[in-house]
């Protein structure tokens, strides 16, 4: 099997969800370190701001290989396949928001509770669908539900007074955690999805989360 066939795999896109969202946290994380840099010395740096977006965008790029990918592969599961769309499409409009390439600062404030609280659940109500790869599978179920409950920690980012961008490394870390669950069970033979293109299997439970 190819590199490129193994990426269109179940397996394959997961990692690339992981790798996603790792890209996120590795961008927010550059950021502040830079902002704290720049309020120290007032010193702008064009190439590591470049560099961050650059990591950003990257990370946008495969999350939409993600989402694409398993709305292909995936057999069903529509209401997944809407939220995970609908997901992907709020975080990108934050993304334009930030990088102020439309002017929105009448409606678009960065650390508006509201928008915090808006983000936090509705991105808890996206995670819980991803129980739809294998509903019956209560390993999915409990794993789904600690990245919900991750998910949720984020409202607290309103008692900082901070930006969205703090439900969004919330969110990163939630989704790291569910793929790398999901990973480490597929490894095992414990999570089956139904894909196209791919052998279904019975599923077996394990007693990790017990």
């Amino acid at each position: 099997m190819s590199r490129l066939d193994k990426i269109k795999t179940f397996r394959g896109l997961t990692w690339v969800g992981l790798l996603a969202n790792s890209m996120f946290v590795l961008f927010i994380i550059v950021t502040l370190i830079y902002y704290s840099y720049y309020l120290r010395t007032g010193s702008i740096v064009p190439v590591v701001e470049a560099i961050a977006y650059a990591i950003e965008v990257s990370g946008f790029l495969l999350m939409l290989v993600n989402v694409v990918g398993y709305a292909v592969k995936l057999r069903g599961r529509l209401p997944l396949k809407i939220a995970m769309s609908v997901y992907f499409l709020m975080e990108f409009i934050i993304m334009i928001c930030d990088f102020n390439l439309i002017d929105v600062s009448e409606f678009y404030t960065p650390a508006s509770k509201a928008l915090i609280i808006s983000h936090c659940v509705f991105s808890t109500a996206v995670v819980m669908f991803y129980m739809l790869i294998e509903k019956d599978n209560p390993v999915l179920q409990k794993a789904t539900t600690v990245s919900a409950v991750i998910c949720m920690l984020a409202c607290f980012a309103i008692v900082f007074n901070v930006r969205v961008y703090a439900s969004v490394l919330v969110n990163s870390v939630s989704y790291i955690v569910l793929f790398a669950v999901i990973l480490f069970y597929d490894s095992r033979d414990v999570i089956y999805p139904d894909c196209y293109g791919e052998e279904q299997k019975t599923f077996s439970d394990s007693g990790f989360f017990d």
